[in-house]
C-alpha cells in the first residue's frame, strides 16, 4: 500500500462543530480505479466505501478543521490539514473501520474486494 500526500494551506479550528454521523448516507460501491473520500462537516463522504483490489482512494479535508483516516495498525493517512489530500492504494481485499483519530466520533468503512 503506498501513499501520497499533497500539502494545502493549514485551517484553524472556529467554527468547529462535532456532527458527524448525523447525515444520512448511501454506501457507494466504486469500480474506477481512483475514488475521493471527501471530509466535510466533520463526516467522511461517503461513510461506506466499496472499491476493487488495486484502488486508489483518495481522502480530502474540506473542513477548517485538522483530520486523519486511520484504520488502526492498518494504515493511516496522517494529519490533514484544510486543503490537504492523502491517496492511499489498496492491493489487498479486507474491510477496513476507520476513524479520525482527533475526532473518534467521525467513522468510515472502507471495504476492498
Amino acid at each position: 500500500m503506498g501513499v501520497l500526500m499533497a500539502g494545502g494551506m493549514g485551517g484553524g479550528m472556529m467554527g468547529m462543530m462535532n456532527r458527524a454521523g448525523n447525515s444520512p448516507q448511501t454506501p457507494v460501491v466504486a469500480s474506477a480505479a481512483q475514488v475521493t473520500v471527501e471530509i466535510r462537516n466533520f463526516e467522511f463522504t461517503p461513510r461506506e466505501l466499496t472499491v476493487s483490489v488495486g484502488a486508489r482512494v483518495t481522502w480530502t479535508n474540506h473542513d477548517s478543521a485538522p483530520h486523519t483516516a486511520t484504520a488502526k495498525g492498518q494504515w493511516d493517512t496522517g494529519t490533514l490539514d484544510n486543503g490537504d489530500s492523502a491517496t492511499l492504494t489498496f492491493d489487498k481485499a479486507g474491510t477496513y473501520g476507520y476513524i479520525c483519530t482527533i475526532h473518534p466520533s467521525m467513522k468510515g468503512t472502507l471495504t476492498v474486494r
